[in-house]
């Protein structure tokens, strides 16, 4: 079901998240960031990228890319974005002891 307080996305703002999305992932990490206008960020995400690369290999270079579009299209890193779907943990209250 979807919630209905969500804005409605552009056809434009689709498109740019596309170009975000290739440009992080098969570009360089850091792309989406840069676009963004945060260049720093940008920097460091692609620097991540090779240093990831030289010691895992691509799948280092594929998640750098992967959580630099997931902060600069959410604004969460993507292991925040995993845990948001978990329901709180609600623990009921500690009944009052009684004396008798």
């Amino acid at each position: 079901m979807a919630n209905s307080a969500q804005i409605p996305v552009s056809a434009a703002d689709q498109l740019v998240n596309g170009v975000k999305f290739i440009g992080d992932v098969a570009v360089l990490p850091g792309i989406g960031q840069i676009i963004e206008g945060r260049l720093g960020t940008g920097v460091v995400y692609g620097l991540a990228g090779f240093a990831a690369h030289a010691v895992v290999g691509p799948l280092g270079w594929i998640a750098a890319g992967l959580d630099s579009y997931s902060v600069s299209s959410s604004g969460n890193h993507l292991w925040e974005l995993f845990g948001s779907s978990r329901a709180a943990v609600v623990q009921s209250p500690a009944s009052p002891a009684t004396s008798e």
